[in-house]
């Protein structure tokens, strides 16, 4: 539900407007000064602001100059609106300048009025899907779509018949670095109703567990102690669209609880809220795990599990579809080359060779910053088996770690095997911790959680 806000110090005017607006089903406050809407911007910016131009207290075109500025500072994208009795051409000017996005003359008809809101918001929604379209340049989905492999074929099949379902939740799974997110970003691009809003991803490992209620939902002013304003949450917006959650296998149990109940419900609450928001959104959830042991585990909710696995994809490993390597590896090459403005080198029949030997346990990733570091060391015109550095950490060996008992001794607990595990892969990968990471298939922040929880002390590298 879009937000507006009034500041009008006309009070019938405000109470016409907010019934008029409200049944247009826009969200509406109404103040009637400048430093009360000054006031109600900061602790929730709304979608559109209606500034009247002679408040009692400031001059509106002098307001809209600083709101317009705070907006760009705090990342927020209100359309502002600028309402005078005063119709001349050096007013809308002057309003326009400083950040208006459309001028209003006194007495303003309450049909063009909605109009006008109608416009604004579908201009920013375009605008919006203009700049992610740029920002995204939907990265791989060529690449992906132009496969040799009869199980890839499969899954884009799947993922294209799920996508004509706007509101099915979605799982993948599959290794890191298979390339689940780009699958999310072709579901949510051949969805009816949904691809021209926007796709919000988010990665539930990367950030702190306390902050992600806060990301996921949004917070109101005073939830917590840093929270002198209002804020969205990535569920909010993505109204409209699709929410990839990737890694939601690390969601800790509270959230788990948090989000199921938003997803049966369609509504969720910010955090230090007391109203329900409507959660118009596809989920897409994505995970290197496998969940159904999670559940079994008692580490990921059963209800939740069944609720995200509506429809469920796996994706194939990289070293199960080896005959997309050599055309893979030729499009990354030309996408790293544009980046660091380099030529695109060629490759070279025995470099491909070497590239369809190797398992890759980091599979589409992990090519990728094989041919990087190919890319920087090569100077020739082909990509040839002398810069190619591939396996650079093996595996620790069979018996590298084992359990001894003492005669009559008791057995060591499960945290001082993990913690001693975790010391030898730590010095067998020489304080690495994403090597580490990668070797035990988890994302970074429970390898780094781990080392803080036991005090384990790293190798010097």
């Amino acid at each position: 539900m879009n937000s507006v806000l009034l500041v009008d110090d006309e009070k019938s005017f405000r109470v016409i407007a907010e019934a008029a607006l409200s049944r247009e089903g826009y969200a509406v406050r109404t103040v009637g000064s400048g430093a009360a809407g000054t006031a109600a911007f900061r602790d929730e910016p709304p979608d559109v602001m209606i500034l009247d131009r002679n408040l009692p207290d400031i001059d509106g075109v002098d307001l809209l100059g600083i709101l317009s500025k705070e907006a760009q500072e705090r990342g927020v994208d209100t359309l502002f609106l600028v309402a005078t009795a005063y119709a001349d051409v050096e007013n809308a000017v002057l309003a326009l300048r400083q950040g208006a996005d459309d001028y209003l003359t006194k007495p303003i008809q309450l049909s063009e009025l909605v109009v006008k809101i109608r416009k604004a918001l579908e201009a920013r929604r375009l605008r919006n899907r203009v700049r992610a379209l740029r920002r995204e340049g939907q990265p791989g989905l060529d690449a992906l779509l132009d496969t040799k492999s009869n199980a890839m074929r499969e899954v884009i099949e799947r993922a294209r018949k799920v996508a004509q379902s706007p509101s099915t939740s979605v799982l993948l799974q599959g290794e890191s670095g298979t390339g689940k997110e780009v699958v999310a970003r072709l579901i949510h691009g051949e969805t009816p109703g949904r691809r021209d809003e926007a796709l919000v991803a988010l990665n539930c490992a990367a950030i702190a567990e306390g902050l992600l209620e806060s990301e996921l939902f949004g917070h109101e002013r005073g939830a917590f102690t840093d929270a002198r304003s209002g804020k969205r949450g990535l569920l909010e917006l993505a109204a409209g669209g699709t929410l990839f959650l990737d890694e939601i296998g690390e969601l800790g149990p509270v959230l788990q609880t948090k989000l199921l109940r938003a997803l049966e419900t369609t509504t969720f609450r910010r955090v230090g809220g007391t109203r329900d928001l409507a959660a118009d959104v596809r989920i897409i959830a994505a995970t290197n795990r496998n969940l159904e042991e999670e559940v079994a585990a008692g580490r990921f909710r059963l209800d939740l599990f069944h609720r995200l696995d509506v429809f469920h994809l796996t994706l194939p490993p990289l070293r199960e579809r080896r005959e997309d390597i050599p055309q893979l590896a030729r499009f990354l090459l030309d996408r790293i080359a544009q980046r660091l403005l380099r030529p695109s080198p060629g490759l070279s029949p025995e470099a491909e060779k070497v590239l369809l030997g190797y398992s890759y346990p980091g599979n589409v990733r992990e090519l990728r910053n094989v041919l990087e570091r190919a890319l920087i060391l090569e100077s020739g015109a082909q990509i040839t088996p002398a810069s190619l550095v591939l396996g650079k950490l093996a595996r620790p060996p069979l018996g590298f770690f084992s359990v001894g008992l003492d005669e009559g001794g008791a057995p060591p607990t499960l945290a001082e095997l993990e913690k001693q595990y975790l010391e030898r892969l730590l010095t067998h990968a020489h304080g690495n911790r994403t090597q580490v990471a990668r070797l035990l298939d988890v994302s970074y922040p429970t390898v780094a959680k781990k080392i803080a929880d036991y005090g384990i002390k790293l190798p010097e590298t």
